[in-house]
Order: C-alpha cells, then structure tokens, then sequence
C-alpha cells in the first residue's frame, strides 16, 4: 500500500493562490476506493492556537489520480493586518496560517495508507505569473537567515521614490527568521554616513511569525532625536552577535514639491503588506446626498378654518445620508511608477490619509473603495512622464436629523 505524491505546496504558499496536491494510489483496485483528504487549519483564536479540521472524500479521476485545492479552505482563516502608529514589534496575528493535509486511502476492509503534507500559508495573493507551478520560489518572498525579504511592492521599499515624508508611515512586515535577534532605527546625518541616534525596536519575535514594524520618521520624533529634512532613516536587522548585517534599508527624509495638500493611499498589496502611494496635485471633494421623503400634507384647522401656514412644509425627510467622494490626482510619474500605481488601484483594502492632518489622530486612516473603474496602462515609449487621476468613495457616511 502506498501513495505517490506528485506535486504540493511549497513550505510557504500564498493563501490567495491554489494549493494543488496530485496523489496516486496502488490502491485503487480495492472495492469503494476512494481518497479522504482531511485538512486541519491551526490559527488564533483570541491568542490561543486552535485548529480546524475539514474532511473531503474524493472519488478517483480516470486515470486513478487525486487532485485537490486547499485553497479555497485555507484562505477562510487569513487576516489582513493594519496597524497604525504602533512603533513596536506586532505580530501580524493570522496573517500566516499553519496547514497540514493527510491523503488518506479508504476502501471496504480500509483504511488504508496516510501521507501528509505540511505547510504554511501567508496573507498573499501573487500574479498568475509569479504564482506558476513551475516558476513560483517561496524563497523570493520569504525572509531567510541571509536576507531579510519585506513584503513591500518592487525592489525599493519606500515607494514612488525612495524618500518619506515627516507625517508618512512605513510599514515593514517580514517573516521572522531563526537567526535575526534584533531591529534597529538609526537616523543618520545629511552625509548618508554618520548615525546620530539609534534605537532599537521592542517586542519578541518567535521564527516563522510574521511581524509589523513602523519606521516613520515619527518615530525619531516619539524618542526626542533631531530630525530635519535631508536627513535618512536606516532599519537593521541583526544576527544576534548584533554586527552581522541581514536586512538594511535606507530612506531620505524629504517634502513633496507642491502647493497642494498631499493625499495618501495606504493599500494592501500583493504580498500582504501595506504600501503607499501619494498624490500631491489638486483634489477635489464631493457629496452624493441621497434622501428618504414622505408626504403628509400641510393643512390643519385653524380656527374654525382648514387651510395651511405658509412655512409649513408638505414633503418631510425622514432620512439623509451623506456619501463622500474624492478625486486624487498624482504628480508627474514615470511608467515604472505607474506599476506600483496599479497595484493600488487593484488593491481590496485602501485608506485615505491627509499628510497635512495632525499625525496620529485617531481618524487619520479613513478606509475607501476606489470608484474608477479602468486603469490605462502607461508605457515610456509613449509618454516620458504622465500623471493619474483615481476616483474614490469614504466608508464614512454621515446622517442628519429627522425632518418629523
């Protein structure tokens, strides 16, 4: 008795993309065969881990083979993870679920063979490219004892360009290898060279977890540094001799040229983690004002006389709703900029940030949905630089009193 596996996922899969298993039994001459695939889902369940187990039976196809998608089960269990001005290590609870399937042979006078596939399953949903049996890597994606790998959008972690803004979160969530010990925050003078100040991060970390951390440069200014605009931000994640390098990034503290409030979108990106995107020219803001009304009549007896008041309203509203829309314009920006743009436009989870505001207000993040339909693909060819509008709706919606 034995079952063959020809294919499965990888030690960590993308939750949003299939989980093919192939299997084939030498078993399938045995009478009422067929494959019992339990899936058991461990996640937390207010900070205790808890698994789900799912049972599926599964008659053989033609050709006597087994072919399965966990996907669609696992993904049930995958948070999205946000958490705004926090700066210490925060774990990004059920942002990775733990999976493991048994391949079970059952039959009359069964059970027969067990083989089971263990595997992890992170917040991600990759391009049909990226996610392709035979191109896919979980290593490109997934932080090693050698590379820190963040989960942010293209090579830079701070996008359109490599500089930030005073009042801009950034956002690095990461899968914690065995060997990383601690993170540090440098700011580091005008020359790119010499640190000024450091600090490092607080929170434990347990291996395979994935984490949050914040390096605005609020943070600097949450522990009293001197920051100015020129100077840099630098996170290091060391190896706990606490001189081995395995993850650097290095960002400018700078301002967007224009006049305008600059507006940001915070957005879920592919991979899981929470980038941005700023647009800095003119916006525009919008009511779309829908109401419930009855009509009751205005008239009365007055005096021996029915007739009606002159303010005396006929048609009361019963109910107003105020709906707030705002179109976004970006500043001049190149094709590969305009990538990451699309990813945002994409993007089930977006929310709108005033940088003008007063950082850390409690409704600073104000979550919307995007109501552009259509995204026109740029290529440099045509146009060196170019610049996007997008339309987009506030979850907020506001209410008045009744007109009765």
């Amino acid at each position: 008795m034995a079952i063959t596996i020809s294919q499965q996922p990888q030690a960590f899969t993308p939750a949003y993309n299939d989980q093919y298993i192939t299997a084939l039994s030498n078993q399938l001459a045995q009478p009422e065969f067929k494959y019992k695939v339990e899936v058991d889902v461990t996640y937390l369940l207010n900070g205790t881990p808890t698994t789900s187990t799912f049972i599926y039976f599964h008659v053989p196809r033609p050709d006597g083979t087994l072919v399965f998608n966990a996907m669609e089960t696992v993904k049930n269990f995958i948070n999205h993870f946000m958490n705004p001005n926090d700066f210490n290590i925060v774990e990004c609870v059920n942002s990775k679920v733990d999976v493991s399937i048994d391949i079970i042979e059952t039959y009359t006078g069964g059970p027969g063979t067990t083989s089971t596939i263990t595997y992890k399953a992170w917040n991600a949903s990759l391009t049909e490219k990226e996610a392709h049996y035979s191109i896919y890597n979980y290593g490109d994606f997934i932080s090693s004892n050698s590379e820190i790998k963040l989960f942010n959008v293209g090579k830079s972690a701070i996008l359109p360009n490599n500089i930030v803004t005073i009042n801009q979160d950034v956002f690095f969530q990461f899968v914690k290898p065995a060997d990383l010990f601690r993170i540090d925050y440098r700011v580091i003078d005008t020359n790119g060279v010499d640190i000024l100040n450091s600090y490092s991060y607080t929170g434990s970390m347990t291996t395979n977890k994935i984490y949050q951390i914040n390096a605005s440069p609020q943070l600097a200014i949450n522990q009293s540094f001197t920051i100015a605009e020129d100077y840099f931000i630098q996170v290091v994640f060391l190896k706990s001799n606490l001189t081995t390098v395995i993850g650097s990034y290095t960002f400018k503290i700078g301002s967007l040229c224009t006049k305008h409030e600059v507006n940001r979108i915070y957005y879920l990106n592919r991979y899981g983690g929470i980038s941005s995107f700023p647009f800095e020219m003119l916006s525009t803001q919008t009511i779309d004002l829908k109401t419930s009304e009855v009509s009751l009549g205005n008239k009365e007896l007055i005096s021996g006389v029915y007739t009606s008041l002159p303010y005396k309203h006929e048609t009361f509203t019963v109910s107003t709703e105020e709906t707030y829309m705002v179109n976004l314009q970006t500043n001049w920006i190149t094709a590969q900029q305009s990538i990451y743009l699309e990813e945002l436009f994409s993007s089930p989870l977006k929310w709108l940030v005033n940088e003008d505001a007063d950082y850390g207000d409690l409704f600073a993040y104000v979550p919307i949905t995007s109501m552009s339909k259509q995204y026109l693909i740029n290529k440099h060819e045509n146009m060196k630089l170019f610049n996007y509008g997008i339309d987009v709706k506030l979850s907020i919606k506001e209410t008045r009193q009744r007109a009765l």
